[in-house]
């Protein structure tokens, strides 16, 4: 499959505006109780983070009734921030930092967690874990099926997303084995972190990355691989012994809700963190 990074992004494009389309719309809010609900905080943005908010949102109700939180579909980290400077929703959910223009644009990052960036295949593949050189091959070309002869059905993202990102990261090896199975023919390619979990579900034979929130809170089918001998959790990231991960922001501007805060209050009180330590995070002491 070839990559078309031009138009994943029309097609986030026009996802953002059918859905600030439909929440124009007279009684749109996404839940029955709107209508007596004094406040609505829209949330939106990276695809890999929104599960865990839906969940974040419920318990934040359960506190505030008069409060309907709304999580939209994915728009992706840049879209999501771009919503919140527009004003089209409250808060943004981020898997990269904010730039210095849109700080000066009066935009708050509040860093909320991390959370580990795994290894997954699909749940009858025999394996439990993988070697980092056998990722490397992989993504290389020199390893092309499983121990049982099961072809590999690697499903690679985009360049420039942040798994990409990540993976490049790890060596120059690494980024040069990611850099050719960009160029790679007949490989499957992922534009958003729901359909990347889609086809790593589907396909069997399957191989590619995933945040671990993303996997709990969507309860995916996957096999979660060990790397070199290391489970992927909370306690070895925050250990240190498992080092590969996704820092994950909770975004704030000018033109968002009074609400909003009581939300990110939420979200670092004693019962929003575990929230996020039951879907995967190592969670963060608040600051901006």
């Amino acid at each position: 499959m070839r990559e078309l990074t031009r138009s994943a992004a029309f097609s986030r494009f026009v996802l953002f505006f059918l859905i600030v389309f439909a929440s124009l719309l007279p009684g749109f809010d996404g839940r029955s109780d709107a209508a007596d609900a004094v406040e609505t905080i829209r949330i939106g943005g990276t695809g890999s983070a929104l599960a865990s908010m839906r969940l974040l949102g419920e318990a934040f109700q359960d506190r505030h009734p008069g409060i309907v939180v709304h999580v939209f579909p994915s728009l992706g980290s840049g879209g999501g921030i771009k919503a919140v400077q527009e004003g089209d929703i409250d808060i943004a959910v981020a898997s990269k930092k904010l730039s210095p223009a849109e700080k000066a644009k009066g935009l708050v990052a509040y860093e909320y967690g991390r959370t580990p960036l795994v290894f997954v295949t699909h749940k009858t593949n025999p394996l439990s874990d993988i070697t980092l050189k056998q990722v490397i091959d992989i993504y290389s070309g020199r390893m092309m099926s499983w121990p049982d002869n099961t072809p590999v059905r690697l499903v690679r993202r985009l360049a420039g997303e942040r798994a990409t990102h990540l993976l490049e990261g790890i060596s120059e090896e690494m980024k040069e084995a990611v850099l050719s199975a960009a160029v790679r023919p007949g490989l499957t390619v992922a534009v958003t972190d729901q359909e990347n979990a889609d086809l790593l579900e589907k396909l069997p034979g399957s191989f590619g990355v995933a945040p671990l929130c993303q996997l709990i809170s969507e309860n995916r089918g996957l096999k979660v691989l060990s790397l070199n001998g290391i489970r992927p959790g909370e306690k070895t990231l925050a250990g240190g012994s498992y080092r590969y991960d996704y820092d994950l922001y909770l975004v704030t501007g000018p033109r968002s809700s009074p609400a909003s805060g009581l939300f990110i209050d939420f979200v670092f009180s004693k019962a929003g963190q575990s929230v996020l330590t039951r879907t995967g995070y190592v969670t963060a002491a608040r600051h901006r």
